[in-house]
């Protein structure tokens, strides 16, 4: 595998750090979206979905899609620590990186990362929960026979994935990687 290849969290400053929102208890999670729908602007950026317009669909979909990654990830004999994933991509993504207004990022090497606490989506998986060509997610093993086909030119696909505003997601399913981080 390439030995430089990483996963990449964006996050918003004013936001906490590698969580997420379907962490918390109901009740928290929509106060939380509520305190951050104060940083939203008329252009869509990543504040856009806590609006008291948008919370409730985004969040029922979301714990929809994170209950289908869940047992995806078990199907493929992934054992996830947590119930619900910290989002990253494999390799960059510009669009995310100005989607969040005020950006920092967090990269992990692929290679530290146990097959049994990860999992990838082509593309982002709430957007395609429900379209008819979602794919299912995909353990380490199959990224790794991927790259192997695509030998070096794994760079130029995540690159040409990168110009498109797409993206490869990862599922993080274990914190102890984000530990030194937080």
């Amino acid at each position: 595998m390439a030995v430089d290849l990483y996963i990449t969290n964006y996050c918003d400053k004013r936001c906490s750090r590698l969580s997420s929102i379907t962490r918390l208890p109901m009740n928290d999670a929509y106060i939380m979206a509520k305190e951050l729908s104060c940083y939203r602007r008329d252009v869509f950026t990543s504040f856009s979905r806590f609006g008291d317009d948008d919370f409730d669909g985004y969040y029922k979909k979301r714990l929809r899609t994170e209950e289908w990654l869940y047992d995806s990830f078990l199907a493929l004999g992934g054992k996830p620590q947590n119930e619900h994933p910290l989002y990253f991509v494999l390799g960059e993504s510009n669009y995310l990186n100005n989607w969040y207004e005020d950006c920092i990022t967090t990269r992990i090497l692929l290679d530290l990362i146990d097959v049994t606490d990860i999992s990838f989506t082509f593309g982002d998986s709430m957007s395609r929960m429900d379209s008819e060509d979602r794919k299912n997610p995909f353990n380490k093993e199959t990224l790794i026979n991927f790259i192997s086909e695509t030998s070096s030119e794994i760079h130029m696909f995540l690159d040409d994935l990168n110009r498109k505003n797409r993206y490869i997601e990862v599922q993080l399913w274990n914190d102890r990687y984000v530990k030194d981080f937080l």
